[in-house]
């Protein structure tokens, strides 16, 4: 969903390193994939490693057959330099590969990080894709692009347009439960 060129499955020799309860901690960014965020469980062979330096890399979480969620950290400057740039490249890369998408609201977005707020950029569009099956259907999707030091932290969830109500109040619930930094630093 993302530019993100050369996609690899994670592998031996990839740049995360497993911590305790089962989380995934990516090395470079020191950014942890923790197993769950609230209800939301993280599909281990959905995680990606884009292109051969590890720097880019996304985890994909769920919730049942409601929610995807696609979780991206990748370094500032590969593809925009400042985070109204790269929300700016997100967006055109959501209509590139949904040609109908609608764009319903777009505003700015502040989530607490280990006692501290980090600044983002929100779009909420409706559109078609496939969720669970293997038809496209109906969506809501919101992307969140954050900037923390040198790293952008991407998110990208879709739903059932029907369930737009309840999954509305679980991504702000996946937003104020994942501390992404491993040890609360900013890097």
């Amino acid at each position: 969903m993302f530019l993100l060129a050369g996609v690899i499955n994670l592998q031996a020799g990839s740049p995360f390193k497993k911590t305790p309860g089962n989380g995934l901690l990516h090395r470079p960014s020191n950014v942890l994939f923790p197993r769950n965020v609230g209800l939301f469980q993280r599909v281990d062979s959905d995680t990606r490693v884009y292109g051969s330096q590890g720097r880019d890399v996304s985890a994909r979480y769920v919730l049942d057959r409601l929610i995807i969620s696609e979780a991206y950290v990748y370094p500032v400057g590969t593809y925009g330099k400042d985070l109204n740039g790269e929300f700016k490249i997100q967006q055109r890369a959501i209509l590139q590969i949904n040609k109908h998408a609608k764009l319903v609201s777009s505003d700015s977005v502040h989530v607490n990080q280990a006692g501290r707020s980090s600044l983002g950029l929100h779009a909420n569009y409706q559109l078609m894709r496939h969720l669970f099956g293997s038809k496209d259907e109906r969506c809501g999707s919101q992307l969140f692009v954050f900037r923390d030091g040198f790293w952008f932290i991407a998110y990208r969830f879709s739903y059932p347009i029907d369930h737009s109500t309840v999954a509305n109040k679980h991504v702000g619930d996946f937003l104020r439960q994942w501390q992404w930094r491993h040890d609360g630093s900013r890097v």
